[in-house]
């Protein structure tokens, strides 16, 4: 009895001071960070021109929360960026993945330590660094970084990815981790497509199904066309605890009991982002804001983790009746399904017109204009539009707009804008939004003219841009010396910040315009200093400024310059 009494004491002691050294180092890390795992924004989902690559962790508004190695892994790269991923960090773990994590507000010390003085050595806030000489090891349950809002994030968060370390493809992170859901994704409508004799589609209907419970919806017949019919449904997903519109996982249609569209979102390569507008229907996106995924395309085949049959088109002769029926669900398994049926009626009638083929190159010209179309630009045929005209745009004004659409159309790969004329270095072709806005696009001089690549069809014209970017210095706030940066037309090119003639480490927000430097910076002195701030846009237009500084106080007379 009193041997089994010290063995029992033993086993005690084991578990209350060993047992907590041991669970920490076998402890596996389900989530990048402290806080329950809620999503605002899921892998795949479709955005304007790209799939969503990762999925983004809410942090409850908040910046500076610590992100957790969930397993061992060295630091491969390092990015900081004042648009796309801000702050970014690269780990690469011997299991053959890499995990990828942005808009990052600051790094651990010693990776801070080695990306200041890459960026001092090159005299550049924006750096891409490769880390893997230098050796930098995270153990599982370390901290890698703290959240933050930098590059072009919409707010506080983190983006979290994980990748194939060889093939740079990404994966669905939820293929690694879990989340809490039990909420099915839901369907908004239905909307039918159809296709003309020429190959251009048109959408015809739009229908809201009734849900029935029990996570099924249904509807009346729905009279389609006779001939060539495409479907798309308006889907969204939510989470338990996220009031965010969420992507789905799974989608499959199928029509008289034959699958024709099979999508699963378990991978992407960066390569398919242009196919993003093939699977969605882009106007609906921009005009309502609806995610509307069609099950049709010429080229939906090339999207990885989609199979179709004929390009998903339904044939349908008049007076054929036709059952449909789409299953969608989210990574969790939640389900739900909408049967329907379509019945064919009279077809409409054709009218022949000109159009822009979309399996051959076209050209598209008129008055010193002309446009390239190439090979796999065009997703589908459209009708030909080609003239030149005028409009009010959005600031008042008149121009002379280039028309080739009346709505912008995304590209699969950009054309080639071809202006003919003398223009000088200034000159900038911009496209024309559908609320009258002009967009800059990068322009060059050529033999006779000046070209662009756009990447989206619609309306374009010429202007010069001799505005000069503004520099505006609001102060000192929080040990920062601020200002205010922004171009209205070509956007900023580059920008310095001298510090006592030495180059000095300003820090570009692009989304809020406002670049900062802090004065614990090594080129500020005690007592006065002279800050300097140059400013480029695309266009060549550069505006000086200057400030004399002293710490704790600021001295009057401020000198502004501006270059043209």
């Amino acid at each position: 009895m009193f041997k089994f009494f010290i063995f029992l004491i033993f086993i005690i002691l084991c578990c209350v001071f060993g047992g907590g050294r041991v669970q920490a180092q076998e402890r596996v890390y389900d989530s990048p960070l402290p806080l329950p795992m809620l999503l605002s924004g899921s892998f795949g989902e479709l955005r304007e021109t790209h799939f969503h690559s990762g999925i983004d962790l809410k942090t409850g508004g908040k910046v500076g929360i610590p992100v957790i190695s969930m397993k061992e892994g060295i630091v491969s790269r390092v990015k900081v960026s004042s648009v796309g991923y801000g702050r970014a960090l690269y780990v690469e773990h011997a299991d053959g993945t890499t995990t990828v994590y942005a808009h990052l507000l600051r790094y651990t010390p010693e990776v801070n330590r080695i990306v200041r003085e890459k960026q001092y050595e090159r005299e550049s806030f924006e750096v891409d660094l490769n880390m893997r000489a230098y050796g930098i090891v995270f153990q599982s349950g370390d901290t890698l970084a703290f959240t933050g809002n930098t590059g072009s994030s919409g707010g506080p968060h983190l983006h979290f990815e994980y990748r194939d370390t060889h093939t740079e493809a990404v994966l669905n992170p939820l293929l690694f981790l879990e989340i809490q859901d039990n909420m099915p994704p839901k369907i908004q409508a239905l909307y039918i497509y159809y296709m003309a004799e020429d190959g251009c589609v048109e959408r015809k209907r739009r229908i809201v199904p009734k849900y029935l419970g029990n996570r099924k919806y249904a509807c009346g017949k729905i009279t389609v066309p006779a001939g060539r019919n495409g479907v798309g449904f308006y889907l969204t997903d939510l989470m338990n605890g996220s009031w965010n519109k969420l992507g789905i996982y799974r989608m499959e249609m199928s029509v008289d009991g034959e699958k024709r569209f099979e999508m699963v979102v378990d991978t992407c390569l960066f390569d398919s982002n242009p196919w993003v507008n093939e699977i969605k229907d882009f106007d609906l996106y921009r005009q309502k804001h609806e995610t509307v995924y069609r099950t049709f395309g010429h080229y939906m085949d090339r999207i990885p983790g989609v199979k179709i049959a004929d390009e998903g088109w339904v044939d349908m002769n008049k007076g054929e009746e036709k059952q449909g029926c789409v299953k969608v669900a989210d990574k969790n398994g939640n389900e739900v399904e909408f049967c329907f049926t379509l019945i064919a009626k009279d077809s409409i009638p054709f009218r022949k017109r000109k159009v822009l083929d979309y399996k051959k190159p076209n050209v598209v010209g008129e008055e010193g204009y002309n446009l390239l179309l190439g090979d796999s630009v065009l997703s589908a045929s459209l009708p030909y539009v080609g003239k030149v005209d005028t409009m009010i745009l959005a600031d008042g004004k008149l121009y002379t707009v280039f028309v080739v659409s009346q709505r912008e159309q995304p590209l699969l790969k950009p054309a080639r804008l071809e202006v003919k004329g003398s223009f000088d270095e200034r000159a900038v072709v911009c496209r024309i939004t559908d609320k009258r806005m002009l967009v800059a696009m990068t322009t060059q001089q050529c033999e006779n003219g000046i070209i662009a690549m756009p990447y989206f069809l619609g309306c374009y014209t010429v202007v010069s841009d001799t505005v000069s970017p503004e520099v505006k210095y609001l102060g000192m706030s929080g040990r920062k010396l601020k200002f205010i940066i922004r171009d209205e037309l070509t956007g900023i090119a580059a920008y310095r910040g001298e510090v006592n003639g030495k180059w000095g480490l300003f820090e570009y927000d692009a989304k809020n315009d406002q670049l900062t430097c802090r004065v614990d910076e090594p080129v500020f002195v005690r007592g006065r200093n002279e800050v300097r701030v140059m400013v480029c846009d695309k266009a060549g237009n550069v505006t000086e400024k200057q400030i004399v500084f002293q710490l704790g106080n600021e001295i009057n007379g401020n000198k502004d310059g501006k270059k043209n």
